[in-house]
């Protein structure tokens, strides 16, 4: 069961990064709103992410899934503060 769990946060917290870079596609240039909404779902998701560690341990950090959703959040974040950043060089 506890795998079961662990599986479901990862789900979460990629589906949560995911639609983050959705909203950034659509927010470049224009939308600030936008990009807050990816930023918060991007929060949501390192603490779900977070949550798994803690619950999981080392079973979490060693899971593919659970790496591939971290380097994700990672890269997804650095591309919410380039738009943020390339938003305000626009306004």
């Amino acid at each position: 069961m506890p795998n079961q769990n662990l599986h479901e946060q990862l789900q979460f917290a990629s589906r949560q990064i995911k639609e983050a870079q959705d909203a950034i596609l659509q927010a470049q240039g224009r939308d600030a709103e936008l990009l807050q909404q990816a930023h918060d779902q991007l929060q949501q998701a390192e603490r779900e992410l977070q949550h798994a560690q803690q619950q999981s341990g080392k079973t979490a950090t060693e899971n593919p899934q659970f790496q591939q959703a971290y380097e994700s959040l990672h890269d997804t974040r650095q591309q919410v503060q380039e738009a943020q950043q390339n938003n305000s060089d626009v306004l």
